[in-house]
């Protein structure tokens, strides 16, 4: 049992199922006031990681299909880190074998956070990439169909109509779009 030591406790009964990238956990919760429920969980041993790539006022995103929703969609390049591996070398990884471009200067860690915390543990780590160099094609067509520039009104209009679906790419999208946004409002 683990005594999260805000008088929270964690009892590990099962693992349901376990594979590369994530685990199925029975746990025994047992709350402050003594109450205990049981709470299945996802475990993820590594954190995801995506990369916003930009040239100037365009943003490269990969087309995919994604067969659990069924649906071929635009994302920022991304995927998870391996065991011992930064999360910064991880999205610089990721960018390549998606886009055949690698990042011309250290990545920007633009923000960190879970996206599912009431059932899982995993931790999304995001980057910007400006002005990337093309190195090479794209070596990952297992996943990814094509890849391409969007110009900024471009990307604001998928956005508006719903064509970005996933939240992994979203988040860094939105939040670098809004900094661009207040960076460039009139001084008054």
């Amino acid at each position: 049992m683990s005594d999260r030591g805000n008088g929270w406790k964690v009892e590990l009964l099962d693992t349901l199922t376990r594979n590369p990238w994530f685990g199925v956990l029975l746990q025994k919760i047992t709350r402050p006031d003594g109450a205990t429920a049981p709470y299945y969980t996802i475990d993820f041993p590594h954190c995801a990681v995506g990369v916003v790539v930009r040239r100037g006022d365009e943003f490269l995103l990969i087309h995919q299909y994604r067969f659990i929703v069924d649906e071929l969609v635009w994302a920022i390049p991304s995927g998870g880190a391996e065991k011992d591996e930064s999360a910064a070398d991880a999205a610089a990884r990721e960018m390549e074998e998606e886009t055949g471009y690698r990042p011309s200067r250290p990545l920007e860690h633009l923000v960190g956070y879970y996206p599912s915390y009431g059932c899982g543990n995993q931790r999304f780590e995001l980057f910007l990439a400006e002005d990337p160099l093309r190195v090479r094609e794209a070596a990952d067509t297992d996943e990814v169909i094509s890849t391409r520039w969007f110009k900024k009104e471009e990307l604001l209009g998928m956005i508006q109509r719903n064509e970005i679906v996933d939240g992994l790419s979203l988040t860094p999208l939105l939040l670098v779009l809004l900094r661009d946004a207040l960076v460039n409002q009139p001084a008054g």
